[in-house]
């Protein structure tokens, strides 16, 4: 017999927060004062490299006044192949620095790919970085990349159970990067179970799986595959993010000269228009967060947010205040009609609002009731 238990329930809260980005630097980087030097450097560049109007660019500034969203320690492609006693000592050097790193939202670590060649390697890494953690950093997880095979899974979760200790479960963040992995999604989500907290698209290498030599990040068959990912993980509570733009906004010349300096400012603002692209394209298609490969990059994305943001954001507030004077009756307003499905998305452009300062609380409680978020 099937009674109400059995039923789903319906949920009337805000989405949870999540990351707008994750920003990925080698572990042989990592310094207890990296999280701080990133947010400078994204300043410096800021201020070096002429984008943005006036207007813009002090939102940015805000912005970059916070902590990062999340931040990643990358022991795979970030930092290539080195000897074991580098990389013991680098991953040493990452567990006596993470207890000092309180400013992230989030943190974690990338590891090498779980196969027979590299499984033993990611795992003393892992070890060296964690066993001298009281405690996990804030928001701290665990990134697996190149995922094809739930035994994968299994086995890191297998030795996750004895480093933690009474530490508590690490979540974990898949990485799909290839057709195979693709197609095993749902096992590789159930080797997880309630660990899995998120699940991180790879256009580049899924491309290079497939035999297709071009870099297009939205090249059609990657396009194929986010349609997929986002699909199968909707309402399963996992979060989705999408893979870093290759081009980054870097000068061509370290000490220009006269006749180079417009060279490099080109450069530089040629690559953020293509970051700020590829951002609004992966918004376009459902994907909220995605990889940053130089905190350079955060101007791009924060520029690209706010521009998608700001654009929906009269007409987001105007349809929520109509259709709560309505009670939430469905309602057709100006040729414009509104339901709980579009209110709710109505929301969600509220909440980004909030998120990266483009209104406030006491703003949006002089238009709309307290509940608002409660669509």
């Amino acid at each position: 017999m099937v009674t109400l238990n059995h039923l789903p329930s319906e949920s009337t809260a805000s989405p949870l927060w999540q990351p707008a980005y994750t920003l990925y630097g080698g572990a042989h980087l990592f310094r207890a004062e990296t999280h701080d030097k990133m947010l400078l450097l994204a300043g410096k560049w800021l201020k070096e490299y002429p984008w943005l109007n006036e207007s813009a660019k002090k939102r940015v500034e805000k912005r970059l006044a916070q902590p990062l969203d999340d931040l990643r320690i990358d022991f795979e492609d970030g930092y290539g192949r080195r000897s074991d006693a580098e990389e013991d000592a680098h991953a040493q050097a990452v567990g006596l620095a993470l207890p000092q790193v309180l400013e992230p939202r989030r943190c974690g670590i990338r590891l090498k790919p779980i196969t027979r060649t590299w499984a033993p390697r990611a795992l003393r890494t892992l070890q060296l970085a964690l066993e001298h953690l009281r405690v996990w950093p804030r928001g701290f997880c665990i990134t697996l990349p190149k995922l094809e095979d739930p035994a994968q899974v299994h086995f890191v979760i297998q030795n996750l159970e004895q480093l933690e200790g009474g530490r508590g479960p690490l979540p974990l963040e898949l990485m799909i990067e290839s057709p195979l992995g693709l197609r095993r999604l749902d096992s590789l989500l159930v080797a997880a179970g309630s660990r899995a907290r998120g699940v991180h698209f790879g256009p580049y290498d899924f491309l290079a799986s497939c035999d297709i030599s071009q870099g297009d990040r939205h090249h059609p068959v990657n396009r194929q595959a986010r349609i997929q990912l986002l699909l199968a993980l909707n309402g399963r509570g996992v979060e989705l993010a999408d893979g870093p733009t290759g081009v980054l906004p870097l000068p061509l010349y370290k000490s220009p000269l006269p006749a180079q300096v417009s060279d490099n400012h080109k450069a530089v603002r040629s690559a953020w228009e293509l970051h700020k692209e590829h951002v609004l394209k992966s918004l376009d298609q459902g994907y909220r967060q995605s990889w940053l490969l130089h905190p350079s990059q955060l101007i791009s994305l924060y520029a690209a947010l706010m521009e998608a943001v700001e654009k929906a954001l009269p007409p987001a507030q105007e349809r929520l205040v109509a259709y709560w004077k309505g009670l939430g009756q469905a309602r057709a307003s100006g040729g414009d009609f509104d339901d709980r499905a579009t209110a709710r998305q109505w929301t969600a452009v509220l909440v980004q609002a909030l998120e990266l300062g483009l209104t406030s609380e006491a703003q949006l409680l002089h238009l709309l009731p307290p509940q608002w978020r409660e669509i």
